[in-house]
């Protein structure tokens, strides 16, 4: 009859990683957080008997699997990346995400439904990330910001990539949406959780960037007519700082000539508009016969 062979002895240093990754507050780790509790204990090395100052990634490596295989870590079943502590307890699929990817952050439907300004409940989990071009840039000043002035004089073996996260379909059962954006957009810490949801002005602002993730734009219209005044301090800067100019026309066009509201922060947007062109308020519908002269706008919801 077969037996199972005995795990491996833990070491000093694996020991004292394990009460390490325990005192973390989260469930979740990924490779990079873990490798980093491991860099912090080699900086200290008290009584663990190391051979070197640094650890490199097979000596990370090494440590993980013993964690792996003494049940303290386990790969999650939804970010295959990322891995459990399964002394702890599961999180919300809201927490999870912001948890596991640190550039993510609750948006459109989703973040509208946070703020009180939808009765709609989605079904899917909506979310922004930031596209592959605009990560780079975030990982590499995060990983600055972690190893200090040190980075510059380390070899690639003592540093750990942090590596891009791809959101699965579905997390804890519940589906996600997720718009990968070269734009990365404002957002805020949830008090009490995980999450981060965007900021309330860069709300409005993706409903006139991708109003089909909000509810389709006749919905979008009813929030900024019941909604836009009373936030509108927020909203005139993120449209101040919106990275296409139709952004301004739309929220021009919307506050001004739907709403009623004269401002010299929303007068100067009239700048952006342009003649001639096919600008449309929906940008998910063809562009229709009724116009805006002032905006220079096709007004095609409906």
């Amino acid at each position: 009859m077969d037996t199972i062979p005995p795990s491996p002895k833990l070491t000093r240093l694996a020991s004292a990683l394990i009460e390490r990754v325990d005192t973390q507050s989260a469930p979740f780790m990924t490779e990079y957080q873990i490798f980093l509790l491991l860099r912090e204990l080699y900086k200290t090395g008290k009584g663990l008997f190391l051979r070197s100052p640094l650890p490199t990634v097979t000596d990370y490596r090494r440590n993980k699997n013993l964690l792996v295989k003494h049940s303290i870590l386990v790969r999650d079943y939804d970010y295959t990346a990322a891995y459990r502590i399964l002394s702890k307890q599961n999180l919300s699929a809201d927490d999870k995400a912001c948890l596991i990817d640190p550039f993510c952050y609750i948006s459109h439907l989703s973040a509208m439904q946070r703020y009180g300004l939808t009765d709609r409940r989605p079904e899917a989990l909506h979310l922004t990330a930031p596209a592959t071009p605009l990560f780079k840039i975030l990982a590499e000043e995060q990983v600055h910001k972690d190893y200090g002035d040190e980075l510059d004089t380390l070899e690639a073996e003592y540093v750990f990539p942090l590596r891009r996260i791809t959101h699965p379909p579905h997390v804890r059962g519940r589906p996600l949406s997720v718009l990968y954006t070269k734009h990365h957009g404002l957002s805020l810490p949830v008090r009490g959780t995980y999450a981060r949801v965007s900021t309330i002005g860069q709300t409005f602002l993706d409903m006139l960037e991708s109003p089909e993730k909000c509810g389709g734009m006749v919905h979008v219209l009813e929030i900024w007519q019941e909604h836009a005044k009373t936030y509108l301090t927020d909203i005139i800067p993120a449209i101040h700082q919106a990275p296409k100019s139709i952004h301004k026309v739309r929220a021009g066009y919307i506050l001004d000539e739907v709403l009623g509201i004269d401002s010299p922060e929303i007068q100067s947007w009239q700048s952006f508009a342009q003649r001639g062109g096919s600008r449309v308020l929906d940008p998910t519908k063809p562009f229709a016969s009724t116009y805006s002269e002032k905006w220079m706008i096709s007004i095609n919801a409906g």
